[in-house]
């Protein structure tokens, strides 16, 4: 069950074996990241599967839906863009299950914080506010700001042209590379800020150098080399 977009099409649906194939990949790319170790501040990895798989239908509308004023939900940019061409309740109803999930955090591993891209913050304002009126807690979130090409153009899977994976049987490690040291001059700087961990005043010298020998690349390589090397590890740089 996706997240409404804009659009006028429905998402297709899945089947369980299809999205528990996808949580083990992400489970995959994501380890890579964070440290799922014995660590005291190691990460954990959950499906929300474990708290929706069993609940009724009744419990559901009950505990939930009981809290989500349709009024409000109509006034949702995602829901008004589509109520000419058309959405069905299970698109509808996404945004009950994202809250509810940030109340099961809330519950199980005292989650008070829920991060994601600005176009998320309707759904995660909804937990914090589900999360006031089931438990009486208080709980945060945090939205960053899309990342866009030069055009305007926002990444992801769905926002149409060429799609880069992490997955490297998806994009290649060389395809990943090159992805990165062909970015438009308008937009390397603003990928070494988001993406490298060089100190600012070495971002800033390879803008520089970049302005100075255009035709050399030299920002854009160092972002590629660096992003690569993090995502894919130095032999596959190499």
């Amino acid at each position: 069950i996706g997240d409404p977009s804009g659009k006028s099409a429905e998402r297709v649906l899945n089947s369980v074996e299809t999205v528990a194939g996808w949580v083990e990949r992400i489970r995959g790319q994501v380890s890579r990241f964070l440290d799922f170790g014995d660590a005291p501040n190691a990460a954990t990895m959950v499906s929300n599967l474990d708290w929706t798989g069993p609940m009724t239908a009744v419990e559901f509308l009950r505990d939930i839906g009981k809290h989500f004023p349709v009024n409000r939900m109509l006034a949702r940019e995602t829901v008004r863009s589509r109520l000419e061409t058309g959405m069905s309740y299970t698109e509808f109803s996404y945004v009950l299950l994202q809250a509810m999930d940030f109340l099961e955090l809330y519950r199980r591993y005292d989650c008070v914080l829920q991060t994601g891209g600005s176009d998320q913050w309707g759904n995660l304002t909804a937990g914090v506010d589900l999360i006031r009126r089931v438990e009486g807690g208080a709980a945060h979130c945090l939205t960053t700001p899309l990342l866009t090409k030069a055009d305007g153009s926002k990444f992801g899977k769905t926002a149409g042209g060429e799609t880069y994976w992490l997955d490297p049987e998806l994009t290649s490690p060389y395809a990943f590379y090159q992805f990165w040291f062909n970015a438009d001059d308008r937009d390397v700087e603003r990928y070494l800020k988001v993406f490298s961990f060089r100190p600012r005043e070495e971002i800033e010298e390879l803008i520089k150098q970049g302005a100075d020998r255009p035709a050399a690349r030299i920002p854009q390589r160092a972002l590629a080399e660096e992003v690569t090397t993090f995502v894919h590890g130095a032999g596959e740089t190499d």
